[in-house]
């Protein structure tokens, strides 16, 4: 009787364990990784990208934290099967625009951050609560961090240069895909020499 109670506390506790490991809610551990903030349909060409940049260095992490199921991005980045090369990837669920959230990726720690635009009516305004959150934490560490986001909307860029300080390095994505292909469409070959500058 002791040794089936004994199991059962134990299987019980296992199972808790688990479900609130697939939550995506347990703290990173990891130093000098990179942090991507927000979900993106570019997320995972980002990850090819960073997986080509850390060619080379042993023990390259990236760790992303979406206000998404854990479990829903983890088989939505296995679907597209990204081409690693020994980079780990580890997902996290939670806002990142809330302190507590946000500590769970361990920003303090990090090599670089990237704030995505997230999908939805106003993204811009979720990218600068992000940048407020991680640059005016109160727990923040002293050295600057390495920050680049995502802003839609060019008129927003003032503003989150002033969230960010020089802290942040702004990416005006629609601006800059739209001059790239009205550009292309108006000079023939021109898409295959923005395709070699701007390939890893």
């Amino acid at each position: 009787f002791v040794v089936s109670a004994l199991i059962g506390v134990l299987s019980s506790g296992l199972e808790a364990k688990i479900a609130e490991l697939r939550k995506g809610r347990s703290r990173v551990l990891e130093t000098g990784h990179t942090i991507i903030l927000n979900w993106s349909p570019s997320i995972v060409d980002i990850i090819s990208e960073l997986a080509v940049a850390n060619i080379g260095r042993k023990g390259s992490r990236v760790v992303i934290l979406a206000d998404r199921d854990k479990v829903e991005m983890e088989d939505e980045i296995a679907a597209k099967d990204p081409k690693l090369h020994g980079m780990r990837v580890i997902v996290r669920s939670g806002d990142p625009c809330t302190l507590n959230d946000l500590a769970i990726v361990n920003p303090d720690a990090a090599k670089s951050i990237i704030v995505l635009a997230p999908e939805g009516d106003d993204p811009d305004a979720q990218v600068i609560k992000t940048l407020l959150a991680i640059t005016n934490g109160p727990a923040r560490r002293a050295e600057p961090y390495d920050i680049v986001a995502e802003i839609r909307d060019g008129s927003n860029a003032d503003l989150a240069r002033t969230v960010g300080g020089a802290e942040v390095q702004l990416v005006l994505a629609d601006e800059l895909i739209s001059r790239i292909l009205v550009q292309s469409t108006r000079q023939s070959g021109l898409s295959a020499v923005f395709s070699e500058l701007l390939g890893f």
